[in-house]
């Protein structure tokens, strides 16, 4: 049995195309920045926004319905006249 490796090193991943030293970089920076304890807050705030705008997305509230509805009932009766 034969094992093939690659001629080049496989390289991970990570988002957007960087990967773990740029990572790494990014994380230190944000610990000079914010420190280390503010760090999990930050990050739950960023979660609950991201939440939030998810839901908002699949589901838009009342507010926004009412008004477009209102609006396009506006728009239909300026073509009935």
């Amino acid at each position: 049995m034969t094992i093939l490796l690659p001629s080049e090193p496989v390289l991970a991943v990570g988002i957007f195309g960087m990967g773990l030293p740029e990572l790494a970089v990014i994380g230190v920076i944000a610990v000079v920045v914010f420190g280390p304890k503010k760090l999990p807050e930050l990050g739950s705030a960023v979660g609950k926004a991201l939440r939030g705008f998810k839901q908002e997305m699949n589901n838009p509230s009342s507010d926004e319905e009412s008004a477009s509805t209102e609006s396009s009932e506006k728009v239909a009766e300026k073509d009935a006249a």
